[in-house]
């Protein structure tokens, strides 16, 4: 039998103590990348829902900033399985139809959303969010509970499109009150 004068007792808790976060972490960096591979994806316009050539199902979207600006920038929401994400994208042009192409800058990954989760834009009709106040810029998106009886809205998550660095930036849900305005 060892007998170690129980000096190994501390040296397996702290070797736990290291493991079990990058045991979690390394688990919860898939969801993190989840959307990587889309960065750089072009693509053209389609109809939602519509699936794109890399099996995308597109669900619409719209555009944030300078609308009269070339290029433009817009939001989308896009499922593949399970997953559904918000792709920050800027216009390529317009073909010889006048369809605009599209170049996915980046993504916001949102696996297995729960029923009650909602995502939402800014200027969503059905959400109305105010930060201290204030209305919200077109280039906001958040997630969060959605609960139909009581016609509220809890905030999880928030962030801005950054247009400049082609990014979506996390924000704080401080001083965010929101509503759902629809019956």
């Amino acid at each position: 039998m060892f007998v170690d004068g129980g000096r190994m007792r501390p040296r397996i808790i702290i070797l736990l103590l290291l493991i079990i976060p990058v045991v979690a972490f390394a688990q919860k960096a898939p969801v993190a990348n989840a959307g990587a591979q889309f960065i750089n994806y072009k693509y053209k316009g389609v109809s939602p829902p519509n699936r794109l050539p890399n099996g995308v199902k597109h669900l619409g979207g719209g555009l944030v900033g300078n609308f009269d600006a070339d290029p433009v920038y817009g939001i989308s929401r896009v499922t593949k399985g399970t997953t559904t994400m918000l792709w920050l994208e800027v216009s390529t042009g317009r073909d010889a139809t006048g369809v605009t192409g599209w170049r996915v800058l980046d993504v916001l990954s949102f696996p297995a959303l729960r029923p009650t989760q909602h995502l939402a834009f800014a200027l969503d009709p059905a959400i109305e969010c105010l930060r201290d106040g204030k209305e919200l810029t077109d280039d906001t998106v958040i997630i969060g509970q959605l609960f139909r009886k009581s016609g509220t809205y809890k905030p999880e998550g928030v962030w801005i499109a950054n247009l400049k660095t082609g990014k979506f930036e996390r924000s704080t849900v401080a001083g965010l009150k929101c509503a759902y305005t629809e019956p």
